[in-house]
């Protein structure tokens, strides 16, 4: 480790300039290009093209001009500022927060009653009200005209407040927690592997490791043929989805090869793994058995239309281990807790990116300005801390399931503003509560990447380091604020250049819909607290429990609770065949060749990660040139 050169102006400018790439990038490929998705989940495939030839770079700037080659902390400030930067542009926040800021009103029609039902009680900053900016944002905007951005300045600032406080909650949650979870609990957080691989790859020879490249080849190769297909359909395809009907055609049972996703889970210890597959399988049964009974719900959902009852035994399942997670951590806690207050002396400025008192007040503020942010746009007091706390449950859930289980595309079983709903009951809301509600779809709803999740992985990253931290922080925070500025300018600039209904058509036509769907359902027919939802969250919690208690007590017990809690979610339910796959080949490997063979291994997941993702930016930069659209080789 070289700590001659440790966090340095140069590192903090070029992630700054890798940030406003991938910011703008995604989003001119989403509105533009629609190609592959390089931010659409917590696999944060832009970083890891990116660091791929960052790396390459490093090792023939070290061989032949060692003065302008980059430090490992320099890659990894680099790396952190871009898998920051991964959260924002899509799914993370942009491509939900503009399209319902302007779509709000360009889709209401008198069809929908959206005028009447909950248009009124919105609170006028929540949304764009200027006819012609909203027009012309979708269908573009006349010749000789100017762009609005003016009608896009107060909105925009009322909700970065939301944003940026919501934002730095998540920074200071994870820097409280990872003490527990790296020291005490040692997680392996496998999404880490590979880069580290990479920005070590001067000392660990990676690149001229040739089962790395053959690892390599594979998606890569795949991705080519695939790619060339688009452009010559005579060239065959090759298919990584087979999917078949079960249970009466009421669903379908899928097989999907994700090359990222074997690569994770690879560094995932076994019973985890196995959980996942296994548990997935027998909430499929379980569905089925509902669809062919008959039992079930008709309310509409949102992500989680397929399998509403069970993504609420999975929400049971996921509320216990998060909580039984912080009753773990109450000693260091409670150590946080006496040094915010002064009680004892405060020195972890000397190994987190910012002190424990910095983290615990600032947390403490972030949530009392989301608090108030809820209360403002129209949500009771009592159902803005019902939201909070599930929001932020879901938050840290997802995380740790990606910290130690790998699973790199995933969401939460059931959304925050559905469950503060469900527990309330719409006619006790209101239409101001349940329009306040909607808003929060942008941001707790599809929840499928976040910064909390990024913030989480770059702080393992940064375990090798021994010196002070504090220009992470910076480098995080000016890597959030660098991507909604070029994410937010981009998506007003094509929007208004091409017309925004011309991009992805979820993004910009169903997504800006999807939310207010529902709340229109539960406006049309309010109910009071819906007591199957909630029983079904507590069989779930009371299967987590008893897992847990069979873990603690019996070593070779096979489940982990964490397979149980995500094995509902859509994501794995489309990539358990992969997970199997990992599983089965590590299983193989540790039963057959042991601990030394597992290790040689490594490398040759790694490589399938890193394949597929540089396969998947090449063909977009190709995609650019040649000016085609809807060339997707990868989705997760």
């Amino acid at each position: 480790m070289e700590n001659n050169k440790i966090f340095t102006v140069r590192a903090l400018i070029i992630g700054a300039i890798f940030s406003f790439l991938i910011g703008a990038g995604n989003v001119y490929n989403l509105m533009v290009i629609k190609g592959s998705y390089m931010a659409l989940d917590f696999t944060t495939p832009s970083a890891i093209f990116f660091i791929f030839f960052i790396s390459l770079y490093n090792v023939l700037a070290k061989k032949f001009f060692p003065r302008f080659s980059l430090s490992a902390p320099e890659m990894i400030l680099i790396y952190i500022m871009m898998i920051v930067s991964c959260a924002i542009p899509t799914m993370g926040l942009t491509l939900y927060l503009i399209p319902l800021i302007a779509g709000t009103k360009y889709y209401a029609t008198p069809q929908n009653e959206w005028n009447k039902l909950f248009i009124p009680h919105l609170k006028k900053w929540t949304i764009l009200h200027d006819e012609n900016a909203i027009k012309w944002f979708f269908e573009g905007i006349p010749k000789g005209m100017r762009i609005p951005y003016e009608a896009w300045i107060k909105p925009l600032a009322y909700w970065l407040l939301l944003i940026i406080a919501l934002y730095l909650a998540m920074i200071f949650i994870m820097v409280i927690l990872r003490k527990q979870w790296m020291e005490k609990e040692k997680l392996n957080y496998p999404l880490t592997k590979a880069p580290l691989e990479l920005i070590h790859s001067t000392e660990n020879n990676l690149f001229k490791n040739k089962l790395f490249w053959l690892s390599f080849a594979i998606p890569f190769v795949i991705g080519c043929i695939n790619g060339l297909n688009f452009y010559q359909p005579a060239i065959p395809k090759i298919e990584l989805v087979r999917s078949i009907p079960i249970f009466r055609r009421t669903m379908n049972l899928q097989f999907r090869i994700s090359f990222p996703m074997i690569g994770f889970t690879y560094f995932v210890n076994l019973p985890l793994s196995f959980s996942l597959w296994f548990f997935c399988l027998l909430t499929t049964i379980e569905q089925g058995y509902f669809n062919i009974t008959g039992f079930g719900v008709s309310e509409f959902l949102p992500y989680n239309a397929a399998r509403p009852l069970l993504g609420w035994q999975s929400l049971g399942a996921l509320v216990v281990i998060v909580l039984y997670g912080l009753w773990l951590s109450k000693s260091h806690l409670k150590e946080v807790f006496r040094k915010a207050i002064r009680k004892e002396r405060d020195e972890s400025s000397n190994y987190e990116i910012v002190s424990y008192t910095v983290s615990f007040w600032g947390l403490v503020i972030s949530l009392i300005i989301i608090f108030l942010w809820l209360i403002t746009s129209g949500l009771s007091p009592l159902a803005s801390l019902i939201f909070i706390f599930f929001a932020f449950i879901i938050f840290i859930g997802i995380t740790r399931v990606i910290v130690e289980g790998g699973l790199a595309a995933t969401r939460a079983p059931v959304i925050a503003p559905v469950i503060t709903n469900s527990i309330i009951g719409s006619k006790n809301l209101g239409p101001s509560g349940l329009a306040a509600l909607g808003l929060t779809f942008v941001y707790a709803s599809d929840v499928r990447t976040f910064v909390m999740a990024s913030v989480a992985n770059g702080l393992k990253m940064l375990e090798e380091v021994k010196k002070k931290k504090r220009m992470v922080f910076w480098g995080i925070i000016l890597s959030i604020f660098i991507s909604l500025f070029s994410s937010i300018w981009t998506t007003l600039f094509l929007g208004y250049k091409h017309g925004a209904i011309n991009a992805n058509t979820w993004f910009f036509i169903a997504g800006p819909q999807y939310g207010w769907k529902y709340i229109v359902q539960e406006l049309k027919k309010p109910t009071g607290p819906d007591l199957l939802y909630l029983g079904f969250a507590g069989i779930g919690a009371g299967i987590t429990v008893f897992l847990q208690l069979m873990r603690m007590r019996f070593l070779w017990f096979p489940f982990h609770p964490l397979g149980f809690a995500f094995s509902t979610i859509m994501m794995t339910n489309a990539l358990w065949f992969s997970i199997f796959i990992a599983w089965f080949i590590k299983f193989l490997i540790l039963r057959y060749g042991g601990a030394q063979i597992y290790e040689k291994g490594k490398v040759f997941f790694i490589g399938l990660i890193v394949g597929q993702f540089v396969v998947n930016g090449l063909w977009l930069v190709i995609d650019f040139f040649t000016g085609e659209t809807g060339n997707v080789l990868f989705w997760a």
